[in-house]
């Protein structure tokens, strides 16, 4: 065998590790994205414990299907940039979703495109990405649950409170 083939098979079974170590995959299309673009993406990315990576479709297509994963021959063409989030799901299409809106905002034509992402080995649409991206933040949603847990608890108090002050004023009389 060649070097060349032996470097390549090296290179799939580090993404086949990626892929394993991942808690969902948002594969990306760039277009045009200056180098300042992507400065602060992959530094946004690094704080979030999410890794931005260009890697070749081929071997990407290799790695996923070594993982049982198939994908959609047009999802992996053209020039596409997979985002692996290690911490949680959620977080690399947050932050793929929070800087196609901060390019809107901006009035540019976002220089990134979600094509699909992978999720538990299972292929998500685009909207699946996006919806994912929209839910709250493992933090903020155990507040929510402490927040409605807790005004539940609050209102029997003071449902209790005034009955023991009724009962009192009752006796007093």
């Amino acid at each position: 065998m060649s070097k060349n083939i032996e470097a390549k098979k090296v290179v799939v079974s580090e993404i086949e590790e990626k892929i394993e170590k991942a808690q969902s995959i948002v594969i990306v299309e760039y277009k045009a994205l200056t180098v300042e673009q992507v400065t602060a993406l992959r530094a946004k990315c690094r704080a979030a414990g999410v890794d931005y990576c260009v890697l070749k479709n081929t071997l990407m297509k290799r790695a996923l299907a070594n993982k049982g994963i198939t994908l959609d021959e047009k999802v992996m063409e053209g020039p596409n940039a997979f985002v692996f989030s290690n911490n949680d799901p959620i977080s690399g299409p947050k932050m793929i979703k929070e800087f196609i809106a901060g390019c809107e905002k901006d009035k540019k034509v976002s220089p990134l495109t979600i094509k699909a992402g992978v999720m538990d080995g299972a292929v998500q649409s685009v909207e699946e990405v996006k919806a994912l991206a929209d839910i709250l933040p493992k933090d903020q949603l155990i507040a929510k649950i402490m927040g409605c847990l807790n005004s539940q608890v609050t209102a029997l108090a003071y449902v209790l409170k005034a009955y023991v002050d009724k009962q009192s004023e009752a006796a007093a009389e």
